[in-house]
């Protein structure tokens, strides 16, 4: 009875196949990370390439991916998502054949990823409208956390997954199969029941644009939570990825510093269990605090501490920083209308997207310019500072858990 009430989303038909699709191309997206630098090797590239390669999908999810919150709001979003699945199989199929007929160079790797942004900055706002649109409200909480144990699962999977494909056949083969999770999410996408239109296809970009700012601006519990994110994504996630393996090169060494970032994905995955059931009633308090576990983990590796230490915190660190993103989520999904939701969800992603890359250049000129040591240092007392002022903030208080009674999810099938 209890490992049914921890699923009991499941039992909707529609999220469930939504669920399976995701969770499919969730695996092919882990074995990418370490398939794609290694096809960029094959054909003869250099680090260099790796990162023209990588980046080329990251900046066309920060050019458009407020377009994409539009779309996700004006459009349906079955739709949306059915056809970025679509064009991001086509993507890595192409790779795949360039690589396994021995045609592929650099620049046609490099576009590819471009199309295969693009197609993202429209799934990423889509993706958090969607949930509501197709899981009761009551179960939305469950309804992330499942999620994210399964993309959490994934990632543990995927890269050894990846790294036995790669050696045996060669990344051509790995990116074949990305391309074959994102057929298998279409096809799970396409037995969705049609979800509500809640814009009109004729209304003015523009204006939709502007309106998603205004729901975004005139709720500080929105902009005051993504504002501490954004800066989250610049500070200290560069700090752990940036100046851990330089500390950890002199203390743990790298297969020491292989099993704490295995370690946090281990975290991430734990920390979803306790969410499908447990519904805290301050929930933007409850993710403030659990940030500040990052605070031991980023203090284990200032202070140089064995490998125990470092395992133990980084476990911890992480599922803090799993269930904040679950209850975060969770509460913007409650509490923003559906017609806006993609929209306001553009802005948050917009914040990660943008600040995150800029904020590893810096740390890493920090690291450089004044040493590892001190950039941990400082980045770890702004880290507390923004984390203990955010829950006592008003707007960001008295954000409680919504009681929802009604067991049965939002009607789809009509448009608005």
């Amino acid at each position: 009875m209890k490992a049914a009430r921890d699923f009991a989303v499941l039992r909707q038909p529609a999220f469930r196949r939504y669920f399976v699709g995701r969770s499919v191309s969730e695996l092919g997206t882990a074995m990418t990370q370490v398939a794609l630098p290694f096809a960029v090797f094959a054909i003869g590239g250099d680090v260099g390439d790796v990162g023209l390669v990588l980046g080329a999908a990251v900046l066309p999810k920060v050019v458009l991916v407020l377009l994409g919150g539009v779309a996700g709001d004006r459009l349906e979003r079955r739709r949306v998502l059915l056809g970025t699945d679509v064009c991001m199989a086509l993507c890595q199929a192409v790779t795949a054949l360039l690589l396994l007929s021995g045609t592929g160079q650099v620049w046609h790797l490099a576009l590819l990823q471009v199309a295969y942004g693009c197609a993202g900055a429209f799934a990423l706002p889509a993706t958090t409208g969607a949930v509501p649109d197709i899981a009761p409200k009551d179960l939305l909480q469950q309804a992330n956390s499942l999620m994210r144990v399964a993309r959490n699962a994934f990632g543990i999977l995927g890269p050894p997954c990846a790294g036995v494909l790669v050696a045996v056949a060669g990344p051509g083969w790995a990116l074949a199969v990305d391309a074959a999770s994102f057929v298998a999410a279409a096809v799970a996408m396409a037995g969705v029941p049609a979800g509500l239109r809640t814009r009109r296809p004729h209304a003015r970009l523009l204006r939709d644009v502007a309106e998603g700012w205004e729901t975004f601006t005139s709720k500080p519990w929105i902009w005051m939570m993504v504002t501490s994110f954004a800066v989250y994504q610049a500070t200290v996630l560069p700090a752990i990825y940036v100046a851990g393996p330089g500390i950890a090169e002199s203390t743990v060494g790298v297969t020491g510093w292989a099993a704490v970032l295995t370690a946090r994905a281990v975290g991430a995955l734990a920390a979803g269990f306790p969410l499908l059931r447990w519904r805290p009633h301050r929930p933007l308090m409850l993710a403030a605090a659990l940030l500040l576990l990052d605070v031991p983990f980023l203090l284990a590796l200032w202070s140089g501490s064995g490998l125990a230490v470092l395992l133990l915190c980084a476990t911890v660190a992480a599922a803090g920083l799993n269930a904040a993103d679950t209850l975060w989520e969770t509460a913007l999904q409650e509490r923003v209308p559906p017609g806006v939701i993609a929209r306001v969800s553009s802005y948050d992603w917009l914040g990660s997207l943008a600040f995150a890359p800029l904020g590893y250049a810096a740390v890493g000129g920090a690291v450089d310019g004044f040493g590892v040591r001190s950039t941990l240092l400082v980045i770890t007392a702004t880290h507390v500072v923004i984390h203990i002022a955010l829950p006592c903030l008003g707007s960001v208080r008295r954000t409680e858990h919504l009681d929802t009674t009604v067991a049965v999810p939002l009607e789809v099938g009509r448009d608005a």
